[in-house]
């Protein structure tokens, strides 16, 4: 398998990966064989770890619209308000809590 074919097979299943986790249905069976696909690329030299990283960052976009980073920050303030304000928290639409 060559690195682009290689590269393109993590790229699906990170993508199916953050999918599932976007419908709120998490499979860590398939998030720890992604995650071992990208330990394995980067020890038998296919990939570096800046490309992997990368990889995930190009996937969780195209999924959710935003960055790891982002998304984490976006999360963390809705635990925040939830434990300040659950009032407030739940002024905000399920839908849009969800995301």
């Amino acid at each position: 398998m060559d690195k682009q074919a290689f590269t393109k097979y993590c790229a699906d299943q990170l993508r199916a990966v953050f999918i599932a986790a976007k419908k709120g249905k998490t499979d860590d069976k398939l998030k720890h064989r992604s995650e071992g696909l990208l330990l394995a690329g980067e020890l038998l030299g296919v990939i570096t770890k800046s490309e992997a990283s990368e990889l995930i960052e190009r996937e969780h976009i195209t999924v959710f619209g935003e960055t790891t980073a982002q998304r984490a920050e976006r999360k963390n303030g809705l635990q925040a308000l939830k434990r300040k304000s659950p009032d407030a928290y739940f002024d905000i639409p399920a839908i849009e809590r969800r995301k």
